[in-house]
C-alpha cells in the first residue's frame, strides 16, 4: 500500500509540474490571430519574448495605418519598472503572478492625463496560445481588448 501511495503522489507531482507556468513559458515568437482577437486598426501584431529568470524582454512589431512599428519593453516579475514609451511618455509598470496568470499593471503619463492599464496573460494547456486580456482607463474612457496570440 505504501509503495502504490508513494507512486501515486510522485505521479501527481510530475503531472502538476508539467502544467506549471513560469516566465520561460512565455519565451518565443507569438503572432496574433486577428480573427480571434478584439478588432483594432492593426493588420498584424507580433511579440518576440525572451525570458531570463524573472525578466521578460518583449519586442512588439505591429503593422497598421501608420506603417510598421517596433517597440521593446522589459518586465521584471515582482518589481516596479519606470521607463519611456517610444513617443516619450513616461510609464511605470509592475508584473506579478496571480496563480498561473501573469498580471501587468501600467500607468502611462500622457500630456492629457494618466492612462492605467491591466493586462492578464495566460497560456493554453498545450503552451501554444497566449491570451492577453487588457483593460485600460484614461481621459478617453475605458477600453477592453482581447489579444489571442499563437506560438510560431
Amino acid at each position: 500500500m505504501k509503495r502504490s501511495t508513494g507512486f501515486a503522489l510522485s505521479l501527481m507531482l510530475v503531472a502538476s509540474s508539467a502544467f506549471a507556468v513560469d516566465a520561460a513559458s512565455f519565451s518565443g515568437t507569438w503572432k496574433e490571430n486577428m480573427e480571434k482577437s478584439t478588432r483594432t486598426n492593426l493588420t498584424s501584431y507580433v511579440n518576440e519574448i525572451k525570458a531570463s529568470g524573472d525578466t521578460l524582454e518583449v519586442t512588439t512589431t505591429t503593422n497598421g495605418p501608420r506603417g510598421e512599428r517596433t517597440s521593446s519593453r522589459t518586465y521584471v516579475i515582482g518589481r516596479e519598472i519606470a521607463s519611456k514609451m517610444p513617443d516619450g511618455d513616461e510609464v511605470v509598470t509592475r508584473a506579478q503572478w496571480d496563480g498561473d496568470a501573469l498580471v501587468i499593471v501600467s500607468t502611462i503619463k500622457e500630456p492629457d492625463g494618466a492612462v492605467e492599464s491591466k493586462e492578464r496573460w495566460t497560456l493554453s494547456a498545450d503552451g501554444k496560445t497566449l491570451t492577453k486580456l487588457r483593460h485600460s482607463h484614461g481621459p478617453r474612457g475605458d477600453r477592453d481588448e482581447t489579444h489571442v496570440l499563437e506560438k510560431q
